[in-house]
């Protein structure tokens, strides 16, 4: 088993239920660390492992943001599938609350194409939006790939696919400001060495996959159209794009099979909602929506 933390309801507080966190890109488990503490609160014992690529999986700073030689997206949903079926079995008879952020977000999209029956609820926070331009990348991608090899860190693949993010909050004079408008946070973020580095072209070539395959048409099916779904971004977030691509995005979930899927727009909060000033609002939809959409029964 990958790196995992595992944290529990305090003491004399009936468990209610497992909530299963895939993280994003360039970042690792130990960010998520007061956001499970938080759920805990609320009943849910809380679970996360670093995805290939990330925190404790790698051995050098060559690694980061590198998953394996023959590493594809499909071992990125398995991992996750795998991790499932270890809490299943661990703690029976609770529902499984799935979430995913950012480039988990896709991860966790993609995984309902295959096992979406495995779980009661699916949360995916800071989506990405649709990409027409990923085809392209991979292209670029691969040409690289003869000249430099696929572990190579491309800042010419970086400034293509984040570098964009930073445009809108270039006044602000820090980087990584479009993740949230809590400066701690940022400051922390950027001073991490886990956090923020340059995917490697196999990291690219793998995020880009993802991108194509949670915004096709192809192998959906109703697997579990009873599945409830909530899609969660900030207006500030760029990662969404806009505000019509963002509800695309969640239109065309409904329309892959999950009719009982829902969204929010936070105002003025970016990227990591978990991590923004105001999260308390976040927090409690969440809590709202497991609570009238997915049954589960908090106690009074």
């Amino acid at each position: 088993m990958r790196p995992n933390t595992i944290t529990f309801p305090p003491d004399g507080v009936k468990p209610l239920g497992i909530i299963q966190f895939v993280h994003g890109m360039a970042e690792y488990r130990n960010r998520y660390f007061d956001t499970m503490k938080k759920f805990n609160q609320y009943g849910f014992i809380c679970a996360i492992t670093d995805l290939r690529g990330h925190g404790e999986n790698v051995m050098t700073k060559d690694d980061l943001g590198y998953f394996g030689d023959k590493s594809t997206y499909k071992d990125l949903i398995e991992d996750v599938h795998d991790y499932t079926m270890f809490l299943k079995r661990e703690y029976p008879n609770l529902p499984l609350i799935l979430l995913g952020h950012s480039m988990g977000s896709l991860i966790v999209r993609a995984y309902t194409k295959k096992y979406a029956k495995e779980i009661d609820a699916l949360i995916v926070s800071g989506s990405p939006s649709n990409n027409p331009l990923a085809g392209i990348a991979k292209l670029m991608i691969d040409a690289m790939v003869i000249f430099k090899g696929w572990r190579y860190h491309s800042e010419t693949m970086a400034k293509l696919v984040t570098g964009p993010f930073e445009k809108a909050f270039d006044k602000e004079g820090i980087r990584n400001s479009w993740l949230s408008r809590d400066r701690n946070v940022v400051d922390a973020y950027n001073a991490d060495p886990l956090c923020g580095f340059t995917f490697s072209l196999n990291g690219y070539y793998i995020l880009m996959t993802l991108l194509q395959q949670v915004y096709t048409k192809k192998g959906w099916g109703s697997k579990n159209a009873a599945l409830p779904v909530m899609f969660m971004s900030g207006s500030n977030d760029p990662c969404k794009g806009n505000e019509k691509t963002f509800k695309k995005s969640v239109m065309f979930f409904k329309h892959c099979g999950f009719s009982n899927t829902y969204s929010k727009l936070y105002p003025d909060m970016r990227h990591e909602l978990f991590n923004e000033l105001e999260n308390e609002i976040v927090y409690k939809d969440i809590i709202k929506f497991l609570e009238i959409k997915a049954g589960i029964e908090f106690p009074i």
